[in-house]
């Protein structure tokens, strides 16, 4: 890039670093926002062309044609230095330090072009309300697409969100009358709201991003050991060779090899039901107290499964294999909340809307466990670790699409998920937490009765409630000591 742009850079990089520090840390991140917002780019800069053109014809009869006409050559001079800029260099960002080049040039020009549209605002200020409102939705429409289209970097965002708001709500309070004030506040709570929406739009990309980079690093690890096992088994094949000239050693080879399959698929099986346990048993060390919930919620989920079976629209489903699978899985749905702060997890009082986002992220972090074990190990399409990531992610979803993490609806709820989701809230409101009281198990049963067919898919209410007396049961053989009433939150 240009050496005269050197200066400016250096001063938006201090500026704006705390925004958005760039080191070698988070370079790989950093990299691929900058080059997100490299490849829209051009759509941008050519978006606001036309935009610009739209607003000039609107407001050509309220404000002397020469200034507008400036304004506009001052704006399309510098949209072909940004296009030009664009093209010759969009290739370079690769380096530490290149990143910082093109995260100050996005910033400098972003800032410039909300400038010049509040510019735009102060010097051409209609007397009119009805174009007053007209410009004031212009510039709200132009905050709130650059919010929407393109949040990946915040700088440039806040530069130009600033640039055109602040002049605009100093403008309309200019007018110091009771409507204007009013529209004033109204903008103030809008800068607030965009500005919030800007950042959990980029947070969730951000997190996507290292999610991604975390998926690669896990694929290369398996790739290594692919080419592991692969140079084992080259090795053992010219080993078998040679074992050919003499029968006797290789039929003794042949059973010494034997046997040791045999005993590692038996070590697998085992291993399997042993890590499950493991996984489960992680997310009890968060909290001594939480291990016959786990029990229960077995049970209550083999329970319904059983009364399923042979209902049409389960029974290809509900196998025998698949409903002891479930009873094994089932201890998996919460293992997301390891994942889950401390300070959230063990909360006494009612948790806060911004902990109850983070609490809801454990369904997802449950998922993203297994499907990352899976990927590590040569295992692929595997239906036990499929239903288990069903359960993790799924469990609370409900039937009428109003659940999390992606608001399915209906069917579209995996079989699995939906038959946690029952036994975990029953188990939820029947057992007593340092949060909140138990509920009685008419007062429960009626709860999930009224959610049959918004919460609850109602062929898995109408199992449920055919097998009531078993929940009671359930309930009883596994229910926790007094002492045990200090547990994590059991529903999310």
């Amino acid at each position: 890039m240009n050496n005269s742009y050197s200066s400016r850079r250096s001063f938006w990089l201090n500026l704006n670093d705390s925004v958005f520090r760039i080191d070698q840390q988070n370079l790989r991140v950093r990299t691929e926002q900058l080059r997100t917002r490299m490849t829209v780019y051009p759509s941008l800069v050519l978006s606001q062309a036309v935009l610009e053109v739209l607003f000039l014809w609107m407001f050509w009869d309220h404000a002397p044609h020469q200034y507008l006409l400036s304004w506009l050559a001052v704006f399309y001079a510098m949209h072909a230095v940004e296009l030009i800029e664009w093209s010759l260099h969009r290739d370079q960002l690769n380096t530490l330090q290149e990143c910082r080049n093109w995260h100050a040039y996005f910033t400098f020009f972003s800032l410039a072009a909300g400038i010049l549209w509040g510019v735009a605002v102060i010097a051409f200020f209609p007397a009119d309300i009805a174009y007053q409102s007209l410009m004031i939705c212009v510039m709200i429409g132009l905050v709130a697409g650059a919010v929407t289209i393109n949040p990946v970097h915040p700088p440039a965002l806040y530069a130009y969100l600033f640039g055109i708001m602040a002049p605009l709500t100093v403008r309309v309070s200019l007018e110091n009358d009771f409507v204007h004030w009013i529209l004033t506040v109204m903008l103030v709570v809008y800068v607030v709201v965009i500005v919030l929406a800007g950042r959990g739009l980029n947070k969730t990309f951000v997190l996507s991003l290292e999610q991604s980079f975390e998926n690669f690093s896990l694929l290369q690890q398996l790739q290594a050991q692919k080419a592991e096992t692969e140079e084992a088994r080259s090795q053992l094949e010219k080993a078998n060779l040679v074992l050919l000239s003499n029968e006797y050693k290789l039929e003794q080879m042949v059973q010494e090899r034997t046997a040791l399959l045999q005993q590692r698929t038996e070590e697998n099986v085992a291993i399997k039901d042993t890590t499950i346990l493991a996984l489960s048993s992680l997310a009890e060390t968060r909290d001594n107290e939480t291990g016959n919930h786990i029990r229960r919620t077995q049970h209550y989920v083999r329970t319904l499964a059983i009364q399923l079976r042979t209902h049409p629209r389960f029974s290809d489903f509900l196998t025998d294999d698949n409903i002891d699978m479930l009873f094994k899985i089932a201890p998996l749905h919460d293992i997301g909340k390891v994942g889950i702060p401390d300070r959230i997890l063990h909360k006494p009082g009612k948790l806060t809307e911004e902990e109850f986002e983070i609490m809801k992220t454990h369904t997802l972090l449950g998922g993203n466990a297994i499907s990352g074990a899976e990927n590590m190990s040569s295992v692929r399409n595997s239906p036990f670790l499929r239903a288990a990531r069903q359960i993790a992610i799924g469990h609370h979803e409900k039937w009428d699409g109003s659940g999390y993490p992606f608001a399915l609806r209906g069917d579209n709820i995996p079989i699995p998920a939906r038959l946690m989701a029952l036994a975990d809230v029953y188990d939820a409101m029947s057992c007593k937490r340092v949060y909140k009281s138990a509920m009685s198990h008419d007062e429960v049963t009626k709860t999930i009765i009224e959610g049959k067919g918004r919460h609850f898919d109602p062929d898995v209410v109408e199992a449920f409630i055919a097998a009531i007396g078993e929940f009671k049961v359930i309930a009883t053989k596994f229910s926790d000591d007094d002492t045990s009433l200090t547990g994590l939150r059991i529903g999310g």
